[in-house]
């Protein structure tokens, strides 16, 4: 199967997700994302992954009018806030990255942000991507940097491991367990993708305190249900904990650092033996 492992179950943590996460991290990763795919308007785009919808509202308000913009994912409570949220323009489709729903060469542009970490057989949904994917078509993914090179997470990561255990922390480790630029280059080529190119993005993240940083996560994941085992005092101590570490980014306005993620962008490549 080519579904992530990691779900936002229920409307409430979806709603949450689009109120909280959307903004501080997945916006600034969308355009940086649709800047590197060089959106042009009419073009005709499909979001794997879509989440919330936000790469997919963003890229229907570049292609304009005459284009169009699918987004997909597996999640139901998660596509159900994306049609919530996103324009009437977009379609909005259950599937599966691996197995999707479209006819070879529907798309000009496929992007996929922040899911490719979540999906189980890589080189069946680059595959899936490549076939839906015109001749001259290319791919954009978005793929978070590993957790050692985004300390904020790093402390997050320490107080869940230590005051409600390990598995609260592997909650937030995995997003940053993905493919890494040499993975990503192999993973693509492997797939029949041609120029591919990968970079380093950097996403300006603020919270209004170390505080709200943990209570948005909590509520936003799946993190909301083993952190409501804590008393409160043992849930004080872990957010007082959280505030010392996080000082160095602490200014006057709340707390604020930069997230670092791969940017992947590859055409799709003209293979001889598939008579194109």
């Amino acid at each position: 199967m080519g579904g992530p492992r990691w779900q936002v179950a229920g409307d409430g943590p979806a709603s949450a997700y689009e109120k909280y996460l959307v903004p501080a991290f997945f916006t600034g990763c969308a355009e940086r994302l649709l800047e590197l795919a060089e959106v042009k308007p009419g073009e005709r785009v499909l979001d794997v992954a879509t989440g919330t919808g936000i790469v997919a509202r963003q890229a229907a308000a570049r292609v304009g009018p005459e284009g169009a913009v699918t987004g997909t994912d597996v999640n139901e409570g998660m596509l159900a806030a994306a049609i919530s949220t996103g324009p009437g323009e977009i379609e909005w489709r259950l599937a599966d990255a691996a197995s999707l729903p479209f006819p070879d060469g529907t798309f000009d542009l496929v992007t996929c942000q922040q899911g490719l970490q979540f999906v189980t057989d890589h080189p069946t949904a680059l595959r899936e991507i490549r076939r839906v994917l015109a001749p001259e078509g290319r791919v954009a993914l978005a793929v978070w940097r590993g957790i050692e090179v985004n300390p904020a997470f790093v402390a997050v990561v320490d107080v869940l491991d230590r005051y409600v255990g390990t598995a609260a922390g592997m909650v937030l480790r995995e997003p940053f367990a993905g493919p890494d630029r040499a993975d990503l280059h192999r993973l693509l080529t492997a797939a029949g993708f041609r120029a591919v190119r990968v970079r380093i993005g950097l996403v300006d993240v603020r919270f209004p305190s170390a505080r709200e940083f943990l209570r948005r996560e909590v509520v936003s994941t799946p993190l909301a249900e083993p952190v409501s085992g804590l008393d409160e005092a043992r849930h004080e101590e872990m957010a007082a904990e959280l505030e010392r570490t996080l000082a160095p980014y602490t200014d006057d306005e709340g707390i604020a650092f930069p997230l670092q993620t791969w940017l992947a962008v590859a055409g799709r490549g003209y293979d001889p033996e598939e008579g194109e």
